[in-house]
């Protein structure tokens, strides 16, 4: 046997030993999680999230609960199908493609794609704009809405926040959702830089677009969450405007809704590390490490002129611990900002905006319609520069 075929061979039976390590300890993570009678399986009313909706077709011997057989076969089943999904570099997620988006949009919304916020080489940097159809004789708040994904994935099309810039175009607000860089393409404070340029964009093309740019909210989830608090929060004198365009314009926001927030980068202990590694969000060298996730934390901009800010956060949320969310709203309100509304939600994950849309959404509606309908001017905080068109 030539020595090629042997390494083959070596590195075939490599990788099936590691996949079989990762599915027993992804098995036993959940049995140490969620067996809470300890009898080593997993009833359906003790999962959650997709293991709980798909639990009936796991569920292969039809006995009413997971084994660590089943369960060890279900977690061999995601290994394989996440081991091709971890790219180095990021992507964007599939989503519908421009012919599709125009297709599909509902009636009386007008869609305006791939609109650029910024000339350059990134493909990046592009919106789409989501609008009524009719026009307006007053100018109409704003939102903007950030995908999320990790800072590493993501795409301004993912259905959360396309659906949610559709559905407040049919309430009579002007939309764009986001895309920005990745950290494939560059590490932080390139998305901040990014998102920060298309809300200026915004505020250049207020008049074109019938918007008031003296009432512009946010909403994002996870890594769309920091971003957006990012927006509300960060005035020009933390630097993080980048080299954009559109300066003369400010780049906040008057509104901020967000679920499962990242807020203070020293709470991820370990990954906080990770993170400064290449291809994470906090990048370069270790030395500036700290300093970089102070800048990037939304918790170290906290202001007493803060805008409103909407928040929801799971207490199960494996991905972002809702300890995030609690001590950010420790500082707002020890710093003395007026209005901050925090639903947190008991046994609810990272996904906890759309696993109780029941609550959040129509808690994000009565938000954004207080404090963005109102046509009263509202000031921006700190040193924001001009925000009237031009």
């Amino acid at each position: 046997m030539s020595k090629t075929i042997i390494c083959i061979l070596v590195a075939i039976a490599a990788a099936a030993s590691a996949q079989r390590e990762t599915a027993e300890g992804r098995t036993a993570l959940w049995l140490k999680q969620m067996d809470k009678n300890k009898d080593g399986k997993l009833a359906k009313d003790e999962t959650q999230g997709l293991m709980q909706r798909f639990f009936d077709r796991n569920d292969e011997n039809k006995d009413g609960a997971l084994d660590k057989s089943e369960l060890g076969a279900l977690a061999q089943r995601l290994s394989k199908r996440q081991a091709p999904k971890q790219p180095a570099r990021g992507r964007r997620q599939r989503a519908p493609n421009t012919a599709q988006l125009l297709k599909n949009a509902p009636e009386g919304v007008t869609i305006v794609p791939d609109l650029l916020y910024r000339e350059g080489e990134s493909k990046a940097w592009k919106l789409d704009l989501v609008m009524p159809e009719a026009k307006s004789d007053t100018p109409r708040p704003g939102i903007v809405f950030v995908h999320g994904g990790g800072w590493r994935n993501g795409d301004k099309r993912a259905g959360t926040f396309l659906n949610g810039a559709l559905e407040y175009a049919q309430k009579g607000y002007v939309c764009i959702t986001v895309n920005y860089r990745l950290v494939g393409e560059a590490p932080f404070p390139a998305c901040v830089n990014d998102v920060k340029n298309a809300v200026r964009w915004f505020r250049a093309h207020a008049e074109k677009y019938g918007v008031d740019p003296q009432r512009i909210g946010a909403y994002g989830n996870s890594a769309g969450a920091h971003l957006v608090c990012m927006l509300g929060l960060v005035t020009r004198g933390a630097g993080l405007e980048g080299d954009g365009p559109y300066l003369d314009y400010s780049s906040q926001v008057q509104a901020v809704a967000a679920s499962a927030t990242p807020t203070d980068f020293t709470l991820f202990a370990g990954r906080l590390e990770r993170l400064g590694r290449e291809g994470g969000l906090l990048a370069g060298s270790a030395e500036g490490l700290a300093e970089r996730g102070k800048a990037a934390s939304p918790i170290h901009h906290v202001r007493k002129d803060a805008p409103p800010l909407l928040l929801f956060h799971g207490t199960k949320d494996k991905t972002v611990n809702v300890k995030h969310s609690d001590v950010l709203v420790e500082a707002l309100k020890k710093e003395g900002v007026k209005e901050v509304t925090y639903l947190r939600i008991e046994g609810a994950g990272h996904g906890v905006f759309n696993q109780h849309k029941e609550k959040t959404a129509p808690a994000m509606e009565k938000f954004f319609s207080r404090i963005l309908s109102n046509p009263t001017k509202v000031e921006f905080g700190g040193n924001s520069g001009p925000t009237e068109s031009k």
